[in-house]
């Protein structure tokens, strides 16, 4: 089972859904058939790409999933289980947790966590930009106001 990994679906161009298991460069591509694609770094697998991925399930959404329910890695591996590929594990956390920072509490991308340009953190605080939160200052990192503990997980917490 893969514990780190990354989902990133683009809807708008092709309904390719690429699942980034590494940050590494990719240095050939293996298509298993046209719709799935296995991506390597040298002899390691970098990543998988299912292209068309609207025909398994309907995601309006195009980006990094940040955290993926349980349904689509049900999909998910039944994909890969299909092509004899390692199957994901579930995610239980985004990687992305509230953190204290000068006083201010603010999300944090944790040290191997997926970043929307689909890079791996070495930790780092994240903008409005960073997690598609629309607002007029995107570059500016996401100070929290709710009184909120630190490191929950911000793509799970509740505000009341």
């Amino acid at each position: 089972m893969i514990k780190n990994y990354g989902i990133f679906n683009n809807h708008e161009l092709d309904n390719t859904l690429l699942i980034k298991l590494s940050d590494d460069e990719v240095t050939s591509v293996v298509s298993l058939s046209k719709q799935m694609e296995v991506l390597y770094h040298n002899e390691e697998i970098t990543a998988y790409r299912i292209k068309n991925f609207i025909r398994y399930a309907k995601i309006k959404y195009s980006g990094i999933i940040f955290l993926p329910a349980d349904p689509l890695i049900d999909v998910i591996n039944s994909i890969l289980t299909d092509y004899k590929l390692n199957r994901l594990d579930y995610k239980k956390e985004s990687g992305y947790i509230t953190k204290l920072n000068k006083n201010h509490l603010m999300v944090y991308a944790k040290e191997g966590t997926f970043l929307r340009d689909g890079t791996v953190s070495k930790g780092s605080f994240c903008s409005y930009h960073d997690l598609f939160i629309e607002n007029e200052k995107e570059n500016e990192l996401i100070v929290i106001t709710e009184n909120i503990p630190e490191n929950i997980d911000f793509f799970k917490m509740e505000v009341i």
